[in-house]
């Protein structure tokens, strides 16, 4: 049993206001990242389910713009988590209000 992709696409928004509420409301820089690649993650769901299911078959471009938005968003991901264990490292904090404090 195939779900519609009507359902898909309000799974990928319910999705990605979870991202817009993890960066509005949470300090930490990790969880903020999190929240980020939630946004990230929604949006690629939409680009697969809209694929899937374009009027001419299975659109294979936007198939492999996900496949290398997942490539670079790993390596992004990978890179902002080393920059975040410096921070933490450096100042001891991972609050974003009190390392914009330090930069007063």
């Amino acid at each position: 049993m195939a779900l519609s992709p009507s359902l898909y696409i309000v799974f990928s928004g319910l999705i990605f206001a979870i991202g817009i509420y993890t960066l509005a409301t949470k300090r930490n820089i990790i969880k903020q990242l999190i929240g980020i690649e939630l946004m990230i993650n929604a949006a690629h769901l939409n680009f697969v389910v809209l694929a899937v299911n374009s009027p001419g078959g299975i659109d294979p471009y936007a198939l492999a713009f996900v496949f290398l938005s997942l490539a670079a968003g790993a390596s992004v991901i990978a890179i902002g988590t080393l920059l975040i264990v410096n921070v933490y490292r450096t100042y001891g904090t991972m609050d974003l209000e009190a390392l914009r404090k330090l930069r007063r």
